[in-house]
C-alpha cells in the first residue's frame, strides 16, 4: 500500500518515519533485545502477533493529517525512467561433466567432479550419514562454522537418492547462494545494493551472488547433480531486516525424489552445500512407454539425433523454475533473489527451430546450437520490488495479506528494453511476485493490442496454440510461454508490454483496466502500466554464439504447428479430495513450547490455515501429514476451494501436475480447459477440479498457496507420497527431519484424520 508520489512532504515524512520505526523492531527481534513477548506487553503488537494499528506505526493506521492510510513511501527513482536500461538474459549456467566411479567404501557408484575443481563427489548417501557415525573426529565437518556435518542433506536411507542407479547424474552444476558481491542494481542510476539487501546465486563454489537470475538449461535423458552451497553470513541479523539464511532450493515442479524437491523440511545452514539430483525423469516412466520406444519421449542427444526415455511424452515439461522455499521465510527469501530458470529441453521442444525430424515442433530458438537455442526464446522473470529511502530493497515482514512493489522489475532491471528482430520470439513469462498478480497485453505504438500465440502453460504444452490478444490473469508461479511474431513491424518500431491489472494491497487485483487507462498509468498502483519495451532493429548479436550477428535479412525457419501435444483423456479417479485454503480456524502452526516446525519467526502469526475433506482446519506444522498418496498410479479427482473473505489464492501442488477439468466462481479460459497444470487461481471464492496421478518417486511434500506471504503465514499442507518401489523407504510413512545448527534429528510424524486416502470426506 503505497502514499501518491503527489502526497504532501509530512505524508511522506510520516510514512517514512513509520516505515524506520517498524525496521528498528525487526533489528531488536534480531538481536533478542526485546522479545515477542515484550512488544505485546508494550502495545506495539496485539495478542496473535500481529503489528498493532498505530500510527506512525503500520502502514494501516490512519494518517494524524488525513483520513488515509499511513501507507509507504514510494521508492526513490533517482532520476531514472523506464527503458532506458537493457534486458539482462539471465546469467546461464555450464554444465560440469561428471565421472561416474565406484567408490573406494563399496557404497556403490559416485559421481565425480573434475578433480581440478577440489569437489567431494555427490553420492547416493549423505555426508551427514558418515558424520553422524563419529562427530567429534569426522572429516566432513562444516568448514565455516565448526558445527554441523559439511552436507545440509539428512543422513540415512530416507533421504539418500531415489533410483540412483537408474537415473545416474551425468553433468553437475556448482552453484552459490550468498551475498551480492557490490555490483547489484536494477538500474544505472539506481544505488547498488548493500551486499545484505540482494542474495543471489554465483556461479562456482565461493562466487558472489548476483543478478540476473540463473538459467539452467536441461534435457531429458541428462540427469543432473546440482550441489548448492551457503555462504550467507552466519549472523541471522545481518540480512537488511528480512530473510534467514537458511536455504533449500526447491525446483519448481520437476519429477524428483522427496529429498530433492527442496521442500521437505531440508534447510542447510551457511558452510554447507546440499546436492540435489534432478533425474529428469519423464512422469509415469513406470507405466507409460516402459521400454523408450516413443520416440518423442525423449531429449536431445548434442549431434541432431534423440536420446529415448520412458514415459508419457504428453507430460513432458518445458519452463520451469527453482527458488528457495524455507519454510516460514519463503516470501522474504525469494523477494531477495533466491530464484533461477530452467528450461527443460525435450525431443518435441528441441530448442533448435531447423532440424525436421518428425517430433521436433521447430518453435522459435534459433539454430547455432543442437539445443537449447535462447537468441529467440527468451526468458522473461517478472516481478515487482519496492526500495526504501536510500535505495535498498524493502519488505514489510509485518503484513500477512500480502507484500507488493511500487516497480516493475524483468529479469532484474527496472522497465528494461530489448532489441528484437523483426520475425517470431517465443518468450517463457514467469510471474515471480511475492505476492502481486499481473495480467500482461502487447501494443503496438497507436496503443492497439498485437495478436499473440499462447503455447504453454506451467511448462505444458498445450495441444493446440490459443490465440490471443491479452494473456489471462497470471498468478504468483504462473509460467506462460507465449510467441510473438514481429514481423509485420519495421525497423525503428517499438512496442510494449502493459500491464492491465490493478492492486490496491496484497489480497490480490481488484480491478482490471482498458489497455487505454493502463497506458496512463495509474498513482495508486505505479506497476499497472507498460513495463518493458520491443525495439525492432536490423541486426542483434546472438546470445548463443557471442560475436555471430543475426540479421533481419536471415529467413526465419521457425514454425508454430496447429498441433503441439496430445490430450490426456478424464477418467474416474480412484478418490477424490478437497482441499480448502481460506482463514478458518486459528492457525495451530505453534506447538505448546510456543514453538514450530521448522522454527518460525517469533513474531509470526498463522491466520492462514487448510482444510481438508471437511475436517478440521489447521495451519502448517512440517511434522504433521495431511494428505497420503498410499499407491503410485492410482488416479484422483481433486478441488481446491478458495473459502473466501475477499482474497486470491494461487494454489501450488508440488511434483506432478494436474489435468483442469472444471471452474467455478471465475471464468474458464481456454487456456486452462483440460490443460495440465501445476499452479491454479482460485477466484475469490472460487474453486477448481483436476484430476492427478501420482507415481515414481515417494517421500514428503507439500500443496500451499504461493501468494508467499500466506505461505509463510501457514498456508500450506504436507502430502505423503508412497512409493511402490521395493525395498524404498518411501513404501512408508517417511520421519520428519529437523535440521539444527548442530545436525539433523527425525521426528514421527502425526497423521491426520483427514489424512487416511479412503477416508471418506465429511460434510462441510
Amino acid at each position: 500500500m503505497f502514499i501518491t508520489d503527489g502526497a504532501s512532504r509530512i505524508r511522506q515524512l510520516e510514512a517514512e518515519r513509520a516505515r524506520r520505526n517498524r525496521a528498528e523492531i525487526v533489528l531488536a527481534l534480531g538481536q533478542e533485545q526485546v522479545s515477542r513477548r515484550d512488544l505485546i506487553r508494550w502495545g506495539i503488537f496485539t495478542a496473535t502477533g500481529a503489528l498493532a494499528l498505530k500510527n506512525g506505526l503500520s502502514p494501516f493506521a490512519q494518517s494524524a493529517y488525513a483520513q488515509v492510510p499511513t501507507g509507504i513511501p514510494r521508492s526513490p527513482l533517482y532520476g531514472a525512467k523506464k527503458f532506458t536500461t537493457e534486458l539482462y538474459r539471465c546469467n546461464l549456467q555450464q554444465p560440469i561433466p561428471l565421472e561416474r566411479s565406484y567408490s573406494q567404501d563399496g557404497r556403490g557408484f559416485v559421481a565425480k567432479f573434475p578433480r581440478s575443481l577440489n569437489e567431494l563427489p555427490a553420492r547416493r548417501l549423505s555426508y551427514h550419514t558418515d558424520f553422524s557415525l563419529d562427530p567429534k573426529n569426522s572429516p566432513f565437518r562444516n568448514p565455516l562454522t565448526g558445527r554441523v556435518p559439511i552436507e545440509g542433506r539428512p543422513p540415512g536411507e530416507t533421504f539418500a537418492h531415489q533410483r540412483w542407479d537408474e537415473y545416474f547424474p551425468e553433468v553437475g552444476y556448482i552453484m552459490t547462494i550468498g551475498e551480492t558481491g557490490g555490483d547489484t542494481r536494477c538500474h544505472e542510476l539506481l544505488p547498488y545494493q548493500d551486499p545484505d539487501s540482494f542474495w543471489c546465486y554465483g556461479s562456482g563454489r565461493n562466487a558472489a551472488g548476483r543478478l540476473p537470475p540463473f538459467l539452467i538449461k536441461a534435457r531429458y535423458g541428462e540427469p543432473i547433480l546440482t550441489r548448492i552451497y551457503n555462504n550467507l553470513p552466519i549472523d541471522r541479523s545481518q540480512n537488511h531486516g528480512f530473510g534467514r539464511n537458511e536455504t533449500q532450493l526447491h525446483f519448481h515442479n520437476a519429477h524428483n525424489g522427496a529429498e530433492s524437491d527442496g521442500a521437505a523440511n531440508v534447510h542447510h545452514f551457511p558452510g554447507t552445500f546440499y546436492d540435489y539430483r534432478w533425474s529428469t525423469t519423464l512422469a509415469r516412466a513406470d507405466r507409460i512407454n516402459t521400454q523408450a520406444t516413443d520416440r518423442r519421449a525423449s531429449g536431445p542427444d548434442g549431434n541432431g539425433g534423440l536420446v529415448n526415455v520412458k514415459g508419457d511424452f504428453r507430460e513432458i515439461q518445458g519452463s520451469m523454475w527453482a527458488h528457495d522455499h524455507r519454510f516460514f521465510f519463503t516470501a522474504e527469501n525469494v523477494y531477495k533473489g533466491n530464484l533461477g530458470a530452467i528450461n527443460m529441453s525435450s525431443g518435441p521442444d528441441r530448442g533448435n527451430e531447423e532440424l525436421a525430424d518428425g517430433v521436433n515442433l521447430r518453435l522459435p530458438s534459433g539454430v547455432l546450437l543442437d539445443w537449447g537455442n535462447t537468441d529467440f526464446d527468451v526468458n522473461l522473470i517478472v516481478w515487482d520490488a519496492c526500495f526504501d529511502a536510500e535505495g535498498q530493497l524493502f519488505f514489510d515482514i509485518f503484513n500477512t495479506d500480502g507484500t507488493l512493489g511500487d516497480m516493475p522489475i524483468v529479469n532484474g532491471s527496472y522497465a528494461p528494453f530489448m532489441s528484437v528482430l523483426p520475425r517470431k520470439y517465443r518468450f517463457r513469462i514467469l510471474n515471480a511476485s511475492i505476492s502481486r498478480f499481473w495480467k500482461i497485453a502487447l501494443v503496438d505504438a497507436h496503443g492497439r493490442a498485437v495478436p499473440i500465440k499462447q503455447i504453454a502453460n506451467d511448462g505444458n504444452l498445450f495441444v493446440h496454440p490459443i490465440t490471443l490478444t491479452s494473456l489471462d490473469k497470471q498468478g504468483i508461479a504462473e509460467r506462460y510461454d507465449i510467441v510473438v511474431d514481429f514481423s509485420q513491424f519495421r525497423i525503428g518500431d517499438k512496442l510494449n508490454f502493459v500491464n492491465t491489472l490493478h492492486h490496491k494491497n496484497g489480497r490480490g487485483p481488484d480491478k482490471e483496466l482498458s489497455l487505454a487507462k493502463a497506458l496512463r498509468g495509474d498513482r495508486t498502483d505505479p506497476v499497472v502500466g507498460p513495463f518493458m519495451e520491443f525495439r525492432i532493429v536490423g541486426s542483434l548479436e546472438s546470445v548463443d554464439v557471442p560475436g555471430f550477428i543475426h540479421r533481419s535479412t536471415t529467413p526465419d525457419r521457425s514454425l508454430v504447428p496447429t498441433t503441439l501435444t496430445e490430450q490426456i483423456p478424464i477418467v474416474p479417479p480412484v478418490r477424490t479430495r478437497v482441499v480448502q485454503f481460506g482463514r478458518s480456524g486459528g492457525g495451530d502452526s505453534r506447538g505448546s513450547d510456543n514453538q514450530c516446525t521448522p522454527d518460525c519467526p517469533e513474531t509470526s502469526s498463522f491466520p492462514w490455515t487448510v482444510k481438508i475433506n471437511g475436517e478440521a482446519a489447521h495451519s502448517f506444522n512440517a511434522n504433521r501429514i495431511s494428505l497420503v498418496i498410499p499407491q503410485a498410479g492410482d488416479v484422483e479427482h481433486w478441488t481446491y476451494v478458495n473459502s473466501g473473505g475477499g482474497w486470491d489464492h494461487p494454489i501450488h501442488l508440488h511434483f506432478e501436475e494436474g489435468v483442469t477439468m472444471s471452474r467455478k466462481g471465475a471464468p474458464f479460459p481456454a487456456t486452462e480447459h483440460l490443460a495440465r497444470k501445476d499452479v491454479w487461481r482460485l477466484g475469490e471464492s472460487g474453486s477448481v477440479t483436476f484430476q492427478v496421478q501420482f507415481g515414481e518417486y515417494g517421500g514428503a511434500y507439500v500443496n500451499h498457496c504461493h501468494n508467499t506471504v500466506h505461505e509463510d503465514f501457514a498456508m500450506l499442507a504436507r502430502i505423503q507420497l508412497l512409493t511402490g518401489v521395493a525395498g524404498s523407504p518411501q513404501t512408508s510413512i517417511t520421519p520428519t527431519p529437523n535440521p539444527t545448527m548442530d545436525g539433523v534429528f527425525f521426528t514421527v510424524p502425526e497423521i491426520l484424520p483427514e489424512g487416511v486416502p479412503n477416508r471418506s470426506p465429511v460434510s462441510g
